[in-house]
């Protein structure tokens, strides 16, 4: 009998409809809500600008390997998010503490090349609960109110100042410099 139903659900399973990614800008949303938990283990799609440059991040073994922190846009109340490609522009969202980021973690991101500026990005990553510090830059330091500090069970490295906040991490990640 379990035989009957394990062979019935291997003709059955491909069949069913796979799981659509959740867009990035939904689930950024959804995180700085306190809801981002609706999305976990999802995979996680969108396109975003590379303000932060690459970040090494130590992997388990002791290694490193490149990370990143993708800008999807800028939270507007009551409207669509902004679209953010321009520095000036990433800046001023940073200052109003309105971005809306993800950082990537996975095994051959593209680290954006020297002196390219910002980088587009398509992006996608499975949410499994990680979160992951990320610093402002410098010139928003002192935006229009503070930032909440490191993620919960992180603090800042020593000597390390600036002003922190929490992202989600999307795991396995994948990207792609748009052109």
């Amino acid at each position: 009998m379990i035989r009957i139903a394990l062979v019935f659900a291997a003709f059955i399973a491909p069949l069913a409809p796979a799981q659509r990614a959740v867009d990035a800008v939904t689930f950024v949303q959804a995180f700085r809500a306190g809801t981002a938990d609706q999305f976990k283990n999802r995979v996680i799609a969108g396109t975003g600008v590379n303000f932060h440059g690459a970040i090494n991040e130590r992997i388990a073994d002791g290694t490193t390997r490149p990370s990143l922190v993708i800008t999807i846009g800028a939270d507007r109340e009551g409207s669509a998010p902004a679209v953010l490609k321009a520095w000036d522009d990433f800046v001023n969202a940073e200052r109003q503490r309105t971005t809306l980021v993800v950082a990537l973690s996975g095994t051959d991101l593209p680290v954006p090349p020297n002196g390219a500026g910002p980088q587009t990005y398509e992006f996608s990553g499975i949410y499994d609960g990680q979160v992951r510090t990320v610093i402002r830059v410098p010139q928003a330091l002192n935006g229009v109110k503070q930032d909440p500090g490191p993620c919960k069970g992180e603090h800042a490295l020593d000597g390390v100042q600036g002003s922190f906040y929490c992202a989600p991490l999307l795991v396995n990640a994948t990207a792609t410099i748009k052109p």
